[in-house]
C-alpha cells in the first residue's frame, strides 16, 4: 500500500505527514476559535507579521505560532518581566491592534522573530488594568459609610464630657472619706490640700 493519498477534488497526491499536519491545524485553529472567535481573527492578522517579504506565512508556521499562543490565550494571563499578569482577552485585543497599528505606521520591524513585543505590551496593558482596579477598589473602600457617620457628624462638645458652668457654682471638691480612698499620697501633701480647701 502507498503512503501517498490522493485529493478527492484536485487530485493532488498527499503525504501521510501532510494529513497528519493538516490535522493538527484543524485542532489548533478549532482551539483558537473556542478562546473567541473576534479574538481569533486578531490573531491571524496578528499571524501576518511574521510573513517572510515575498513569500507567504506557511500552515505549518502558524500552527506553530498560534500553538505557542494558545495555553495563555486559554488561560487569559502570561509571564513576562519576571511575574505573571492577568490578560483578559479584551487585553489580548488591545495589545494586537497596538501591534497592527505600529505596523501601519510602520513602526515595526518586520518580519516578527517571536512573541516579545506583544508580550511586552500585554504587560503594559495589565499593569495599566490592575491600576486602575485597586483605584477603583480603593475609592469604593473610602466612599463606605464609617460608624457614626450614617447621622452625620458629632460634634466636638457632644463628645466631651458636661464641664459645670461658671454660672453653677463652685466646682465641688471630694470628700475627706474620698480623698482617703484615692491614690495613696504622702500626709504632708494631703495635709496642705486640706489646708487649700474653701470653708
Amino acid at each position: 500500500m502507498s503512503g501517498d493519498l490522493s485529493c478527492p477534488v484536485c487530485g493532488t497526491e498527499l503525504s501521510l505527514g501532510v494529513l497528519f499536519a493538516e490535522a493538527d491545524a484543524q485542532q489548533a485553529f478549532a482551539r483558537l476559535a473556542a478562546v473567541s472567535i473576534p479574538l481569533g481573527a486578531r490573531v491571524m492578522q496578528y499571524l501576518t507579521l511574521f510573513t517572510p517579504p515575498k513569500s507567504r506565512l506557511t500552515v505549518a508556521k502558524q500552527v506553530k505560532l498560534v500553538l505557542s499562543l494558545l495555553p495563555d490565550l486559554e488561560r487569559q494571563a502570561i509571564a513576562s518581566k519576571g511575574r505573571e499578569w492577568t490578560v483578559p482577552h479584551a487585553l489580548w485585543a488591545q495589545g494586537i491592534d497596538q501591534m497592527l497599528a505600529a505596523r501601519d505606521a510602520a513602526r515595526l520591524d518586520l518580519p516578527m522573530k517571536g512573541h516579545a513585543y506583544l508580550y511586552a505590551i500585554l504587560a503594559g496593558l495589565a499593569d495599566r488594568h490592575e491600576g486602575e482596579a485597586e483605584s477603583k477598589r480603593e475609592a469604593a473602600r473610602k466612599a463606605q459609610t464609617r460608624p457614626g457617620q450614617a447621622e452625620g457628624a458629632a460634634s466636638l462638645a457632644s463628645l466631651l464630657p458636661t464641664m459645670p458652668t461658671a454660672s453653677s457654682g463652685p466646682v465641688p471638691l471630694c470628700s475627706d472619706e474620698q480623698i482617703k480612698k484615692a491614690v495613696p499620697m504622702p500626709e504632708a501633701l494631703r495635709a496642705q490640700l486640706l489646708k487649700r480647701r474653701p470653708g
